[in-house]
């Protein structure tokens, strides 16, 4: 191994906090220190953490907030599971290194231990949210019901021990690196179902402009473990799915030879669906171009491109990735695709008036949160600032703010009856003279404050976060994914979000997708939607991922057929 370069700094190695990834983000620690590069872990938390345990995450859960830690330069390397990793990838950021994969099967983990696929019982109940894994397995045992069961590994572990399911599939990877592979009955040979696209390999990701980091960093990397996980994640993206499509692809390096084999399967995922499997042999220097065509020649059997063939309808989803899980599982769960491009990004405010501010909640006889990013960033400050958040009475938006309130025991939450701040306003039942702490975004409207000031309140706004409307690397992909013309309809969960997708589109794109059916989150991004030229606009029921689901589905059903569109 070549010596480390001169390293002009101690390197921030941002990390979930998970077990497992603490595990796989020390190991890659561990790794560099070996050959002379200092390292500092730092914790940060992502969608995919927030969520309740019995919640399905979508493609970037758990990667967003470790971008976003990267471009805004708060730390300097990230560590992923490479399946988890978007296959569109903003150019600021580069992989730097893959690291020596391990094994990429999947696990067969039985409640009655020795048991595998073929010998599992006629209407066992087999527990996981993966499409990909429900659709192989129903493929080989039909007779089998693949129900729904998350969460993280110990999670789902204690939920089959306790009789939630038969048997799960799991991570051979994941278990091994827990040190909990004595639970393995059966290792899945990969032509029963094929692995995710880089399971079982851990990516190591830095700023593309940040030499001494990527050098760094480069010296880890696993050369045939990069070339077969590059080619796998080149099959998934020229196949158009996420990490949550039936689509699995495994690599392997013999001689100068890359040999892929692949297997998809058509949507939605269900007993007598089709899967169909393919190979591809040649030079790894050709990797790229060899997976792209493997993909093209498996399309029809996904129903992509056949003739009269049902094809899964795809909406554009606005918000950021960390945000989108719980609506993107909503979606597939109703038979609808969602591509995730986020047209606004979330930047922290300046910490130190919000840890004032924090610093004085006791004075206040409310506090007010409007989202979950401003809940979230309020409780950190009061954690820094060493103030107890139950000192006063808290009010949410909605139901989903008021869940990130949950863990921080502030007694109860008021939550208007429906999910806006108009609402919030009308209802807070404040008393005139009663002092209000607003923490918010910096381009919120003044409605929530004016409501609340004629009520006889003192209120008191502080920045919370910051939006940015129109991220420059939502760009590409947004232009792309337009162009191709494979959005039936939009989603907006804010009125930026709405005016961002405008900003980042050129007049004729912007012309073309006002034609698109918008769905928004509320009324006040309706209005917003209306006004800025949208042709088709309708509001979901209330602010809730399964609602949204919902008016995307009434609003793509073909109304001569009852089918979706």
């Amino acid at each position: 191994m070549p010596p480390a370069p001169p390293a002009a700094r101690v390197l921030r190695l941002g990390t979930r906090g998970s077990a497992l990834a603490l595990i796989q983000s020390r190991e890659v620690a561990a790794a560099l220190e070996a050959v002379g590069v200092p390292v500092e872990l730092v914790v940060i938390r992502t969608a995919g953490d927030d969520q309740a345990p019995d919640t399905a995450w979508g493609e970037g859960a758990f990667v967003g907030a470790l971008e976003r830690g990267l471009l805004d330069g708060s730390i300097d390397l990230a560590v992923h599971s490479a399946k988890d990793v978007p296959t569109t990838v903003d150019a600021r950021l580069a992989i730097a290194a893959y690291r020596p994969r391990q094994d990429p099967r999947d696990a067969l983990v039985c409640r009655e231990r020795g048991g595998s696929v073929a010998t599992l019982p006629r209407g066992a109940r087999v527990g996981t949210d993966s499409p990909r894994r429900s659709a192989f397995l129903l493929a080989q045992r039909p007779d089998l019901r693949v129900h729904p069961l998350n969460g993280n590994v110990d999670t789902r572990l204690r939920r089959l021990d306790s009789g939630e399911s038969d048997a799960l599939v799991l991570a051979v990877a994941g278990l091994t690196r827990l040190d909990r592979d004595d639970r393995i009955d059966e290792r899945i040979e990969p032509d029963v179902i094929p692995p995710a696209p880089g399971q079982g390999a851990v990516a190591v990701q830095v700023r593309a402009g940040d030499d001494v980091a990527r050098a760094s960093v480069a010296l880890l990397d696993d050369a045939p473990t990069r070339m077969c996980v590059e080619a796998e994640r080149a099959f998934l993206h020229a196949s158009g799915g996420g990490c949550r499509a039936p689509i699995g692809c495994l690599g392997r390096i013999e001689g100068g030879e890359i040999v892929l084999r692949a297997g998809v399967s058509r949507e939605p995922v269900g007993p007598g669906v089709p899967v169909a499997w393919r190979e591809a042999r040649g030079p790894v220097a050709d990797r790229i171009a060899l997976a792209e065509a493997l993909a093209a020649a498996l399309r029809p059997a996904r129903g992509a491109d056949a003739p009269g063939a049902a094809r899964r309808p795809t909406v554009l989803v606005t918000r950021p990735e960390d945000q989108a899980g719980p609506l993107v599982a909503a979606l597939d769960a109703r038979g609808i695709g969602a591509v995730v491009i986020p047209t606004i990004a979330v930047e922290p405010a300046d910490p130190a008036p919000i840890e004032a501010a924090a610093r004085r909640l006791p004075e206040f006889d409310w506090v007010v949160v409007t989202s979950p990013n401003g809940a979230r960033a309020l409780l950190a400050a009061a954690a820094r600032a060493g103030a107890h958040p139950g000192s006063a009475r808290w009010a949410a938006v909605g139901a989903a703010t008021a869940l990130v309130l949950d863990p921080a025991d502030v007694g109860p939450v008021f939550v208007p009856s429906a999910g806006s701040g108009a609402a919030l306003g009308a209802e807070l039942p404040v008393r005139p003279g009663e002092r209000v702490l607003l923490a918010r975004s910096d381009i919120a409207d003044t409605s929530l404050p004016e409501r609340l000031a004629a009520a006889g309140a003192r209120v008191e706004e502080i920045v919370a976060y910051r939006t940015v409307e129109g991220p420059e690397s939502s760009r590409g992909a947004l232009v792309d994914v337009v162009a191709s013309g494979m959005v039936a309809a939009l989603v907006f969960t804010s009125g930026s979000t709405v005016r961002g997708l405008l900003a980042l589109l050129p007049a004729d794109l912007a012309a073309a997708v006002r034609a698109l059916p918008a769905c928004c989150i509320g009324e006040p991004t309706t209005a917003v939607a209306t006004a800025a030229g949208f042709a088709r606009v309708a509001t979901a029921a209330s602010p809730r991922a399964e609602a949204v689901a919902d008016l995307v589905s009434a609003t793509l059903v073909t109304p001569a057929t009852g089918a979706l569109a």
